[in-house]
């Protein structure tokens, strides 16, 4: 079943968005509290927040939605007082399969399926239905063996009046599953949120209220946004939760459950921003163009800045992908819920996180190989700049020195010119008479 085929099909949303460089997750806690009406709970770097359905319009002008009031559990508890319980008593859903379920064969390290479980449906007999199949069982015809002749068979087969129809009793209502009547949302400080059982037109307009209460840090533009779309369902009859082709199945409701689901769909969409801006900047037409301008011509025009720049960029990715995001980080959460961890790790194989980082490493890796390349063509190009202007300085220093010289032979050259001319012969001949006498 494709994914447009459950969304008719009337399953609910799963879905995560990574729109901002980051969250202000003070400012969200007060905004919903305020507008939205819900009590958020934080979990060390994530906020959870859970709405009743169906959800109201906002009270003030820029505020699009809120959550319905809670409503009063039998017992006379709330829901909050509830999820508090829950934290404490920890996580105590089953996680693998034992050996003798027929679904182990199925589970992959965990108890998160890739495929789906084989499963052999017991059908529930209610008690107007036992009382229906007891009274066609007493009705049975008379088989053919009996019917053909009764005096061939040496007795006569009495014939039975029938019992009174009785009276059947109403069949009660399929009872609503749990946690259909809520929504929630789980918020992450790196920019990433995930619904789980909204409308997209509800997740819009929750985005649109965080846009406008100014709590997003940098927000991209729509067209940049990184949207991952999955489905889930409630089944109190599986064995363990599972998941199969971006479908997720709950054996109940669990706010630890689904925080854990979140951060490893967080840590994938985040991810995926990565690998976005990573296939545009290698897809772009300067980065495509160096190796054709180097195989082609020998040459590369490219100037050292803006080498520079996109070495820069590159750089940035490789260092938020490994260093500044968590996407390689186990989140805190699981070192006080270890119970989680092993779903966290399911669900982290399921998106082939760690597959992806290293393909992604392993791109950015060959460009850098290739703007090593580029700057050490740079650099050459540099050097022989700096060796043809050094050779032109010592010919600019030679012809001065040429000059120099040829200038003295002038200047001495008439010097001797105007001595002579100055001195005529018979007072040379009476200086040296006069020197020698």
């Amino acid at each position: 079943m494709t994914k447009e085929e459950r969304q008719r099909a009337g399953y609910r949303r799963l879905t995560a968005y990574c729109v901002a460089e980051g969250f202000r997750l003070k400012l969200l806690l007060a905004y919903l509290k305020r507008e939205h009406g819900v009590s958020p709970r934080v979990f060390d770097e994530a906020v959870y927040a859970l709405y009743h359905l169906p959800l109201l319009p906002g009270y003030g002008p820029n505020v699009n939605i809120r959550s319905s009031a809670a409503p009063r559990s039998p017992t006379g508890g709330s829901i909050l007082s509830q999820l508090s319980e829950a934290e404490d008593l920890g996580y105590d859903g089953t996680y693998f399969a034992t050996s003798t379920s027929p679904e182990g064969q199925y589970l992959l390290d965990g108890y998160i399926s890739g495929s789906p479980p084989v499963q052999r449906k017991i059908r529930r007999v209610e008690s107007s239905d036992a009382e229906h199949l007891l009274e066609s069982e007493t009705e049975v015809e008379p088989t053919n063996a009996f019917a053909e002749s009764p005096e061939r068979m040496g007795f006569t087969i009495p014939t039975r009046t029938p019992l009174p129809e009785r009276p059947r009793r109403p069949t009660k209502k399929k009872p609503k599953n749990e946690g259909d009547d809520i929504a929630e949302m789980v918020v992450f400080d790196y920019g990433v949120v995930v619904f789980f059982g909204f409308e997209e037109s509800q997740e819009r307009d929750v985005l649109e209220d965080f846009d406008r209460a100014m709590i997003c840090v940098r927000p991209r533009p729509e067209e940049k946004w990184e949207v991952e779309t999955c489905h889930y369902v409630y089944d109190p009859s599986a064995s363990s939760p599972r998941i199969y082709n971006d479908f997720f199945t709950f054996k109940s409701h669990s706010h630890l459950l689904k925080i854990s689901l979140s951060h490893a769909l967080g840590q994938s969409v985040l991810l995926g921003h990565y690998e976005s801006l990573t296939q545009a900047v290698l897809s772009s037409g300067q980065t495509m163009t160096i190796p054709k301008q180097l195989a082609t011509t020998g040459e590369l025009k490219l100037g050292r800045s803006e080498a520079l720049r996109l070495t820069g960029r590159l750089f940035k990715l490789r260092r938020d992908v490994n260093l500044v995001s968590n996407v390689l980080d186990t989140p805190e959460l699981f070192w006080s819920e270890a119970s989680l961890k092993e779903l966290y790790q399911a669900c982290r194989e399921y998106f082939e996180i760690d597959d992806r980082v290293e393909v992604l490493n392993q791109k950015l890796g060959v460009t850098s190989e290739l703007l090593d390349m580029i700057h050490d063509h740079l650099n050459n190009n540099a050097m022989i700049r700096i060796t043809w202007i050094i050779i032109w300085l010592i010919v600019a220093a030679c012809l001065v020195e040429l000059g120099e010289v040829i200038a003295r032979l002038i200047v001495g050259a008439s010097k001797a010119t105007r001595v002579r001319q100055a001195i005529s012969p018979e007072e040379a001949l009476r200086v040296l008479n006069a020197i020698s006498s």
